[in-house]
């Protein structure tokens, strides 16, 4: 973990203290689903405004922070979200007007729903809240950020595990790209949990380089390989298992990410319990005879199944 100035109080991750917002009342699980939707909010105001993947990183940490100090039940979560990606985008040299991000967050805010484009007035009323938001963000009375905004974060670790884990030969030429592009993947997803206050940013990248190993089923098939892939990743079990988990808690719905679930938990990585049970085959028709595989005209007149 990263020092901390002398007399800074510890970072508060929800799922090792009791939170302002589980103080206040909330759940767990809802003070997860509100971080997740959040975040993911965060992302789709990203993407309008164009802005790279770094920025939009930097503020979900921001936001992450937050309310690691702040209770959900005190403050529009939407407006501190914007309030974030103001900042962030700053701090990464991506910087945004206020009036652009304010329209474009109302935008991703209210897609689909019956709602009328911001007029004068209350687009003036958004754009103070946001600079109140930006504001509280950086002068936060239980020190969030306290103007420590330089943000440290997993993708350059990742790159150079990339090269070591090619430099082993761990890694085949041809997939490194693929390689690449998925633990990005899944880096950006540990922004909609709150793993960036609990574990620096090489253990994430290292979890991270592991889940891509897992879902690529690319682990290698030799001892030699099997050590530089773990010497690389220089992480411990308990870490490993504890980041593996938080990420699975997000896929548990997502049916492309069942295999990565099944495997995972067959390895000791996550509990089993976030693992739903593989689909059962096709029950034969009662008059085929054991042993004897239905002809397919028979397995399709009798089958009628949707996801």
């Amino acid at each position: 973990m990263a020092d901390r100035p002398p007399g800074a109080p510890p970072p508060m991750p929800p799922s090792q203290h009791i939170s302002p917002s589980r103080r206040d009342g909330m759940s767990a699980h809802d003070e997860k689903q509100r971080r997740r939707k959040t975040c993911f909010f965060i992302d789709e105001c990203g993407v309008r405004l164009q802005l790279p993947k770094l920025p939009v990183m930097t503020a979900q940490c921001f936001f992450h922070k937050f309310f690691a100090r702040e209770s959900f039940r005190r403050h529009d979560r939407f407006v501190v979200a914007q309030a974030c990606l103001f900042l962030a985008a700053k701090v990464e040299e991506s910087a945004v007007s206020l009036r652009s991000l304010v329209r474009e967050c109302h935008g991703v805010r209210y897609a689909g729903k019956s709602r009328a484009p911001l007029d004068e007035s209350s687009e003036r009323d958004v754009k103070r809240a946001v600079v109140m938001a930006e504001r509280a963000v950086l002068y936060a009375r239980r020190g969030a950020i306290g103007f420590d905004v330089c943000v440290e974060n997993p993708l350059l670790a990742f790159i150079d595990l990339v090269n070591k884990l090619r430099a082993g030969d761990v890694l085949s030429e041809d997939l490194k790209q693929p390689f690449s592009q998925v633990g990005i993947n899944f880096i950006s997803d540990s922004y909609r949990t709150a793993l960036c206050l609990e574990f620096p940013p090489q253990k994430i990248a290292a979890a991270c380089a592991f889940l891509t190993v897992v879902f690529l089923r690319a682990l290698p098939d030799d001892r030699p390989r099997t050590a530089a892939l773990y010497g690389a990743l220089a992480i411990s079990e308990r870490s490993l298992r504890s980041i593996c988990t938080q990420m699975a808690e997000l896929y548990v719905e997502n049916k492309k990410c069942a295999r990565l679930l099944r495997d995972l938990a067959e390895m000791g990585h996550v509990p089993a319990e976030l693992v739903r049970p593989a689909p059962r085959p096709p029950v034969p028709p009662s008059d085929s005879v054991a042993g004897v595989t239905p002809s397919p005209s028979v397995l399709s007149s009798s089958s009628s199944a949707g996801p």
